[in-house]
């Protein structure tokens, strides 16, 4: 007999069926017009799960004309005592959880997936991340920055694409060679104070393959 939080995942718009995750090495390619409608299907599915909560388009993918990895990156802003039970639903539904050591913390994970879209396959990370975290303004932030400034986002592409030309194709690698220029970013645009601390993976290193404490791609 199916759970519940199954049967409500395929009562949701497109009946998307969620694959299992593979990692495969970074390659930078164009931006594709059809990702916000991948992501609108899977934010609409997820709340036919979880309907008081609503998950959002973050990451390169959800910036017309910027290349990137071709990930669907979503955020799910969850209150900080609700997330294990969020989790649970989610796996239940056909999410995967990280497989890897540098995994985000229970207390803010992310979680991982394969959906197709017409021929296409397209990997998906699900951001959940508490709804009182810094984190939330500032993968919004970036996100909406990338979408106004030409000029962030040209330079955040051919940034992109010169690590994957020094063959750091490794998904933590390509993450690390990332961070300064996301972190400068957020502070130029005053989306992160100058202190010691650092608030979640948009702090430490932002949201690309996983590894806690980075942006999304």
């Amino acid at each position: 007999m199916e759970s519940g939080a199954s049967k409500r995942w395929r009562l949701g718009r497109g009946k998307l069926e969620i694959g299992f995750y593979q990692r495969i090495p970074v390659k930078v390619r164009d931006a594709d017009p059809r990702s916000p409608a991948v992501a609108a299907r899977l934010v609409d599915l997820i709340e036919s799960a979880l309907p008081d909560l609503r998950a959002e388009h973050v990451g390169s993918s959800a910036v017309p004309n910027l290349a990137g990895k071709g990930t669907i990156d979503l955020l799910l802003p969850t209150p900080p005592e609700r997330i294990a039970e969020v989790v649970e639903t989610l796996l239940a539904a056909g999410f995967q959880r990280q497989a890897i050591p540098q995994s985000f913390p229970p207390t803010r994970p992310m979680l991982q997936g394969i959906v197709s879209h017409g021929a296409q396959t397209y990997r998906v990370h699900l951001h959940i991340v508490p709804d009182t975290s810094s984190e939330v303004h500032e993968l919004r932030g970036f996100r909406d920055a990338l979408r106004r400034d030409p000029s962030l986002r040209n330079a955040y592409e051919e940034l992109k694409r010169d690590i994957v030309a020094r063959g750091l194709t490794e998904a933590v690698d390509f993450t690390e060679a990332k961070h300064d220029f996301i972190v400068g970013a957020l502070h130029r645009l005053g989306l992160r104070r100058r202190t010691g601390a650092q608030d979640g993976p948009f702090g430490a290193r932002l949201a690309d393959d996983g590894r806690a404490g980075a942006p999304a791609d």
